[in-house]
């Protein structure tokens, strides 16, 4: 497979001639920001005449009060991804274990420093569960929890985390926001040999700003933190973050909306014959292309054409040409999708 089409992602609107590109192959918050927003980065417009703060002090307390842990177990970066490939640089793991399919950069990110990289295959047939006694001594594990691409929690159980032999355990919680029950899923209070990756991006809508942040064990955060690099979060994105954590109308709202619009997306496309989609908890959808005479490579083209970005997941390994991935956006526009759908089918 072509190294650099296996590591792209959905979101780049930018290589498309047409103007208006609805776009579903980014799984971000269709409500788009939260409240007050805009109005706290314009008033801190001035500050970046500034360095920002390089160790995010402001977020960092914020984020801790929010969960109610210590500040000393919260380090903020540029993003989940800068905080992955962190990670990897910091602990140089000889073996790294990946369940698939799930997120490219774990990979990436792994050969980044050469280390030796195994797979283990999360099964359709098991609903894309994580089968623990599949898994065997590695240096580190990744988990993707909600799972991207297949929308559901790989990872139901948190004793099972005790129970895994590696010697480090990174679970990448990009997703969690958007369950109801989050606090009762979420790992950020198991840290013990545990790190929890979190982001703004999808479930606030700030991937332009970049800004993540990660939740461990004291040492492992002092240790992160000597391989990070200075000032890598602007302050703009600081003080966005900030404040977003405050907001629990939004967070509510948005929980509710996605529930109702992914519901609703997920029972109209059942009804398309030739696609198959599978249960989410997140904002989502893997859709099964049964139909033999469509690829997902030649359905993504169509759909292109006629104004729709979807996410061709033929460069997910284990799933192939025949699966695509489907943002929740608003309902005007999820009913746009499905016409064309049904036109193109």
């Amino acid at each position: 497979m072509d190294t650099v089409n296996y590591f792209s992602h959905g979101g780049n609107i930018y290589r498309f001639k047409r103007k208006q590109v609805i776009d579903f192959s980014a799984n971000i918050n269709p409500l788009g920001l939260p409240k007050g927003v805009k109005k706290a980065l314009y008033g801190n417009f001035g500050r970046i005449l500034h360095y920002p703060d390089p160790e995010a002090r402001n977020i960092t307390q914020k984020i801790a009060e929010y969960w109610r842990i210590n500040k000393e177990n919260v380090l903020v970066g540029n993003g989940s991804a800068e905080l992955i490939y962190l990670i990897m640089a910091a602990f140089r793991p000889k073996t790294v274990l990946i369940p698939l399919p799930t997120f490219s950069e774990y990979e990436r990110a792994a050969h980044s420093v050469k280390s030796q990289v195994q797979f283990i295959r999360l099964r359709k047939k098991d609903n894309f569960k994580l089968n623990d006694s599949k898994i065997g001594r590695t240096d580190i594990l990744f988990l993707c929890n909600p799972n991207n691409p297949t929308g559901n929690l790989i990872l139901d159980d948190h004793l099972i985390i005790d129970k895994l032999p590696s010697k480090l355990i990174v679970v990448d919680e990009a997703f969690m926001d958007f369950l109801p029950d989050e606090e009762n899923r979420t790992m950020v209070k198991k840290t013990e040999r545990v790190i929890i990756l979190r982001t703004f991006t999808k479930f606030f809508a700030l991937p332009g700003l970049r800004i993540g942040y990660l939740v461990a064990h004291k040492d492992i955060i002092k240790v992160l933190k000597q391989h990070q690099i200075p000032w890598s979060v602007n302050v703009l994105a600081q003080e966005a973050a900030r404040i977003i954590l405050d907001n629990k109308d939004f967070i509510n709202k948005t929980r509710l909306f996605i529930k109702k619009e992914r519901e609703f997306l997920f029972d109209e496309i059942n009804k398309i014959k030739g696609l198959a989609p599978f249960p989410s908890v997140t904002n989502f959808l893997l859709v099964e292309i049964e139909d033999e005479t469509l690829t997902s490579s030649v359905l993504t083209e169509k759909l292109i054409q006629r104004g729709i970005l979807i996410r061709d997941c033929a460069n997910f390994r284990e799933l192939g040409n025949r699966f695509i991935r489907i943002a929740v956006r608003s309902h005007k526009e999820n009913l746009s999708l499905l016409r064309v759908l049904k036109e193109v089918i």
